[in-house]
């Protein structure tokens, strides 16, 4: 058994369904438990610090999946992994960790789902998508000031699949979190850019 530790609010979101996707496609006979701990705030609080304490007490593997997030937000890869080093080292702790989207890189579990989004069969979606983005952040106020917020990229990801043609059973599975990440028309989970994650996970899953 493997425990998992996500950002992730609960199991309702697009998090957990792409990261739940990729371990039964990959790693089909890995039995895993993702823990959703609602934001990296909560990584080393006591309640998880228990849950981590009690598992590898009964030899269950742990890992942690984060954010680098980004140097605009405050973060981004460097920094996030001294961060997570120096708790860790803190709190005696020795836990395999993998920092979205590479292990390497700036970004989020986003930055990993849109990289495995298929351009390839939905481009004239992204242009578009991406022409709105340009224009809207462009309006200015009258102090030079951006007029409207453009959206993030969860929020471009969630306009992707809900512009999608989809039957009702299909499009019920969105509202909770399931962006439909096994359907090869709309995602490639085999995509190159997924393999540091998928390494990991075989390195590390048990």
């Amino acid at each position: 058994m493997t425990k998992i530790f996500i950002e992730a609010e609960d199991k309702t979101t697009p998090e957990h369904n792409f990261l739940k996707t990729i371990v039964d496609l990959h790693f089909p006979d890995k039995e895993v438990d993702f823990i959703c701990i609602g934001g990296i705030g909560n990584l080393f609080n006591e309640t998880n610090l228990n849950q981590i304490s009690q598992a590898q007490a009964v030899e269950e593997q742990v890992l942690i999946l984060i954010d680098a997030d980004t140097v605009a937000k405050g973060f981004g890869f460097a920094k996030r992994k001294a961060e997570i080093e120096k708790d860790m080292q803190t709190l005696k702790l020795s836990v395999p960790y993998f920092i979205y989207p590479n292990n390497n890189d700036d970004g989020e579990v986003e930055t990993l789902m849109e990289s495995a989004a298929r351009r390839d069969l939905h481009q004239v979606f992204f242009d578009c998508f991406e022409d709105y983005e340009k224009c809207v952040s462009g309006v200015k106020d009258k102090s030079g000031e951006a007029l409207y917020n453009t959206p993030n990229l969860k929020g471009k990801l969630h306009t992707y699949m809900n512009t999608q043609k989809l039957n009702n059973k299909l499009r019920r599975k969105l509202g909770s979190g399931d962006w439909l990440f096994n359907n090869t028309n709309y995602w490639d989970l085999n995509a190159a850019s997924l393999q540091p994650l998928k390494d990991f996970l075989a390195i590390n899953l048990k």
